[in-house]
């Protein structure tokens, strides 16, 4: 990949991130210094679409991201040192780990998931995450609340490695199917992690989970 389709790239997944909206080619052709045509940015886009990191969903739409798309995205493009600033939550001395919960789903728009212990989870904001545009159909709703009523279990797989830092897991390799995302992060025992789609504020949510862990 170009440095230019890299750059491209990148504008096309932090624009569909705010948006949820197709990304046009005479919307990116702004993006660049040297104000590349949006002819030249409509054959990139084509190279793109033929790595598989873009799609058209519709023929006369723009392209969205790939989940092969928002991996790259990751490997190259995130801050993972950042810290997000958060309220904390204590009771002498100690932090109340539901309360920051509700308080990072509300930062975050999305579910924070929470496990005690493997035999003791909690879960909340998942409003959020069934009001996110990806799960409007019926079919991803059921998909997405199966999951969660088999949460212990899958939980068997997530609490027994470390997680020390917070991680990134998405789409098909993921725990919550090809649409979602699952940052998470395990510090003391407690294991925390924020649920959303393949659309979701990967800056902004691993700094959440960098913040919680220090405290």
């Amino acid at each position: 990949m170009t440095s230019r389709q890299q750059q491209l790239l990148k504008y096309i997944i932090q624009n569909y991130i705010k948006t949820a909206q197709p990304i046009a080619s005479n919307l990116l052709a702004g993006k660049f210094k040297n104000n590349i045509s949006s002819a030249t940015i409509r054959n990139e886009m084509v190279e793109l679409e033929r790595a598989g990191y873009i799609f058209q969903p519709h023929t006369s739409a723009g392209r969205i991201p790939t989940e092969k798309a928002y991996q790259f995205y990751i490997d190259n493009f995130l801050d993972k040192n950042k810290y997000f600033q958060i309220k904390e939550y204590t009771s002498k001395g100690r932090i109340k780990i539901k309360e920051m919960a509700k308080e990072i789903a509300r930062i975050s728009g999305l579910a924070v998931l929470v496990a005690f212990d493997k035999n003791d989870t909690y879960y909340t904001g998942l409003s959020n995450l069934f009001s996110q545009p990806e799960f409007e159909s019926q079919a991803e709703i059921v998909t997405v609340s199966e999951l969660i009523d088999k949460f212990d279990d899958v939980l068997q797989l997530i609490y027994k490695n470390s997680y020390k830092i917070p991680e990134i897991h998405i789409g098909k390799k993921g725990y919550f199917g090809r649409n979602c995302s699952f940052i998470v992060v395990k510090r003391n025992n407690y294991l925390i992690g924020i649920l959303g789609p393949l659309r979701m504020d990967y800056n902004k949510n691993l700094a959440l989970l960098n913040q919680l862990k220090n405290l």
